[in-house]
């Protein structure tokens, strides 16, 4: 475990703020999220944030790996005791509390696609993980980000797709801390409908066509809205309609496209 300044410096912030949250600092972990759910299974105290300088086996979703090299990155897991169990409603929440976070603290404006990437042009430069961890009868929420700040790609096979804020690291302990913050306040403080309000303004899906797969089978058509739970509502090009509760998309933007 990193016992160092940027630490005590998260711990400090969130102190004024008035957040009780248990907070780890590592250099190197295989994942946030996998040590997460190894401290609620051993019964740590729990809010508790756990956020590593890099990550050896990061994840994103649908067992995606998360590059997470070392000191170019915010990766960072949210231990939290959430009842609701609806996926879907916790990532485009913290979604929206990663672009504000980002806002406040760079004044780079990210937009969101759904469900759970935000993206700055072209590039996809942060992923939310959601997952939940059950400890005897009480089911817990982990909230995994990781946000790319000046990591670089062209060596990588994700050199089309990811990219960076172009942001010195220097700045994760204060964007750590409100990012925090913000999660916080989305989760448990702010209107639900205000939330999914801000999220459908902050989005570069809607009104742009679409790609999804379900049960193997590829649609196309326009993305319409997102509904007050979050799903996407999508207008096929046959002329029905679908919702969808998860998923892949593939966004097709002028002359190329959105990848996750």
């Amino acid at each position: 475990m990193s016992d160092n300044q940027y630490e005590k410096q998260i711990k400090k912030a969130l102190r004024r703020s008035g957040l009780d949250f248990n907070v780890f600092c590592y250099d190197l972990i295989d994942s946030t999220n996998t040590e997460a759910r190894r401290y609620a299974l051993s019964g740590g105290k729990i809010p508790a944030v756990f956020i590593a300088e890099e990550q050896s086996a990061g994840r994103g979703r649908m067992g995606r790996s998360f590059y997470s090299p070392l000191r170019t990155g915010l990766y960072i897991s949210l231990l939290l005791d959430i009842p609701d169990s609806d996926a879907v409603r916790l990532t485009t929440s913290a979604a929206v509390a990663v672009r504000k976070a980002v806002l406040q603290k760079t004044g780079i404006d990210l937009k969101i696609k759904w469900v759970n990437d935000l993206y700055l042009a072209s590039r996809k430069v942060s992923g939310i993980l959601a997952e939940s961890v059950l400890v005897g009868e009480h089911r817990f929420t982990i909230l995994g980000i990781g946000i790319n700040l000046d990591t670089d790609f062209r060596q990588t096979e994700l050199r089309d797709i990811a990219g960076s804020l172009g942001i010195s690291p220097k700045i994760r302990p204060a964007l750590a801390s409100e990012l925090i913050k913000d999660i916080h306040s989305v989760l448990y403080e702010e209107d639900p409908l205000r939330v999914i309000d801000e999220y459908r303004q902050s989005s570069c899906v809607l009104g742009k066509p679409v790609i999804f797969t379900e049960n193997e089978r590829s649609y196309t058509g326009i993305a319409r809205d997102i509904t007050d739970h979050g799903h996407l509502l999508v207008l096929l090009d046959g002329g029905n309609e679908k919702i969808l509760s998860s998923g892949e998309i593939s966004l097709r933007i002028n002359n190329g496209e959105l990848k996750s």
